[in-house]
């Protein structure tokens, strides 16, 4: 009988540990990765394809002018537009998170900032037209993450915007840099992108479906080992594990590409489903796994008796599990606008604390994480799949409704369709 492999699944992590945006040719590497995969263990998976809008950056650069002059090493922020080739310049004004006492009067400032603006801070700093932004890393111990924003953001202003280090963001500040230069050549294009699917249908009741899921795109420029190659490999090791084994209910694994874009993959999967969703029983999502040295954690965004039963599994398992209901930034959540429930679990660690910089790369995995979480896991899916009766309803509380509406809204920026119109 198959058993789940932990030294295979990191292997697989580090086979998928290179740089995969959707709809670039890092995605069609790791897409044909995967097909193997799963061919491999006698799926026959096929492609879910959609639009989706993707980035390079052909050049970043900021500079400060006065009082002293210095290039600053820098990363672009995706979809945040581009300069003349000279530049711009401005003032530099530190202006926190977007904070209303600390904003400039005056337009075509750079503004300095201590994190990437949530939208309601957007809005408020568009107001004040600025020639640019420079975005602070949140800690001296990483380097500058690899960022992006929300192009439907752009409906209200964009300015050009680059990241730069907590180190080099200290010294502008104490030093008293006043004027700057930002240069960002970007180039954006729509391409196709493709979600991956493959299928073992249910014996008894093929009509309910589990999902069990990760996106297998990265950030720009970045290995992304453990997000999301890791919750990629877990995903394919579970193919592999339940390929042999008969399942009353159907089970879907699917691999969602452009979540870092925005949930744009599991969102363009979504909204085809039609009724197909109803089928939907219960979603269990991957996101960000392989850390050797961690701790576990689930985020239940569906009813309230899937976390009693999960610390009843860390129990038996002897393996601790911090279990909260939420919304998890993952994949899971698009499934909760159609009132499909989720389980999102992850691995907090070292390693994932350079999630979407360079320094997610393989350096620090290893099959601990697997060893620790697998088990769980697993004893949760073969309940969702085999029990004779579905054992949880499907529904999602009304306060978590709300914050998945919330999240959607205040976070991505994404209003549905419907209610724009209707306002």
């Amino acid at each position: 009988m198959t058993s789940f492999n932990s030294w295979r699944t990191v292997n697989l992590l580090k086979k998928l540990s290179f740089p995969r945006l959707a709809g670039t040719p890092g995605e069609e590497k790791a897409r044909n990765i995967i097909l193997d995969e799963l061919e491999s263990y006698g799926y026959k998976p096929f492609l879910d394809e959609y639009e989706i809008l993707s980035f390079t950056i052909k050049e970043a650069r900021f500079e400060v002018l006065e009082p002293w002059e210095e290039e600053i090493p820098c990363r672009g922020v995706g979809f945040s537009g581009s300069t003349p080739p000279e530049g711009i310049e401005g003032r530099i004004k530190y202006v926190e998170t977007g904070d209303p006492k600390l904003l400039p009067r005056e337009e075509g400032c750079i503004l300095l900032m201590s994190a990437r603006p949530r939208l309601e801070s957007y809005k408020r700093i568009m107001k004040v037209k600025p020639a640019g932004i420079v975005v602070s890393e949140g800690s001296p111990y990483r380097k500058p993450s690899h960022l992006d924003m929300m192009p439907e953001w752009r409906k209200y202003g964009s300015a050009p915007m680059v990241h730069i280090s907590f180190k080099d963001a200290y010294r502008m500040l104490v030093n008293g840099a006043e004027k700057g230069r930002i240069t960002l050549i970007q180039e954006e294009r729509k391409n196709k992108s493709f979600n991956i699917i493959a299928e073992k249908r249910g014996v008894k009741y093929p009509d309910e479906v589990i999902v069990v899921c990760a996106h297998y795109d990265s950030v720009y420029d970045v290995p992304g080992s453990t997000d999301n190659a890791g919750g990629t490999a877990f995903v394919l090791e579970l193919a592999r594990f339940f390929a042999g084994k008969e399942t009353k209910r159907t089970v879907r694994f699917i691999l969602f590409s452009g979540e870092e874009l925005g949930l744009r993959g599991s969102q363009a999967y979504v909204k085809k489903l039609g009724k197909e969703a109803e089928k939907i029983k219960m979603v269990v999502n991957l996101d960000v796994h392989g850390g050797a040295i961690g701790s576990n954690g689930a985020v239940v965004t569906g009813p309230t008796q899937i976390k009693p039963y999960l610390e009843i599994l860390s129990k038996e398992e002897g393996i601790n599990l911090q279990i909260r209901e939420d919304v998890y930034s993952s994949d899971g959540t698009s499934f909760a606008k159609k009132n499909i429930p989720s389980v999102s679990f992850f691995r907090s660690s070292g390693a994932s604390a350079g999630i979407h910089s360079p320094d997610d790369d393989p350096s620090y995995v290893g099959p601990q994480a697997y060893e620790a979480l697998a088990p769980i896991v697993i004893r949760f899916l073969s309940t969702l799949i085999n029990a004779e009766e579905f054992p949880f309803p499907r529904e999602i509380p009304q306060n978590i409704a709300k914050k998945v509406k919330e999240y959607f809204e205040k976070r991505l920026g994404i209003v549905d369709e419907k209610e724009e119109k209707n306002k």
